[in-house]
């Protein structure tokens, strides 16, 4: 709830609402979080650091934008892997699920917008919130493009400092 009323105030800081921390902490915990769901759909969830990053982020913020994105991918994944790798300055979020139409690449991560492929519940919320969460605090998402089966998403972060 925090998170909301923060980006409503539509405030264009870089004010944290804890204590900033490393992406490897902040993606660990939330990999602690998600592994029993992922277990419970009989589906592999790998948490990959390839490299460490020295940043500091908020981490109500960082944690917001990654479980909107395991969140998609559990929803959108019947079976497979889906993979959390930390690299230096950010991190990506890669799945075999069904994946995003090319036309839809950018339109996603409007508010209200639900994939051609979407099914169950949603609001089409997730996506939006972490661009938006992404926008404000200076970092940039992407979905790749170069992906052909799946989504993986892509997240350049800026430590605050």
């Amino acid at each position: 709830m925090e998170i909301f009323l923060h980006l409503a105030r539509g405030k264009e800081s870089r004010e944290t609402l804890d204590e900033n921390k490393s992406l490897a902490a902040i993606a660990r915990q939330q990999y602690q979080l998600w592994q029993p769901l992922f277990a419970e759909k009989h589906l592999d969830l790998q948490l990959i650091e390839q490299s460490e990053d020295q940043g500091r982020y908020p981490p109500a913020f960082l944690a917001t934008v990654i479980t909107n994105l395991l969140r998609n991918a559990l929803h959108y994944s019947e079976h497979g892997t889906v993979r959390l790798v930390l690299q230096s300055g950010g991190f990506c979020v890669e799945d075999e699920g069904i994946g995003i139409a090319p036309s839809q690449h950018e339109t996603i991560f409007q508010p209200f917008v639900r994939g051609q492929n979407a099914r169950g519940e949603g609001l089409g919320l997730g996506l939006s919130l972490a661009r938006r969460i992404c926008t404000r605090q200076g970092w940039e998402i992407t979905l790749d493009a170069t992906k052909t089966r799946g989504c993986c998403f892509v997240v350049r972060l800026q430590a605050t400092q």
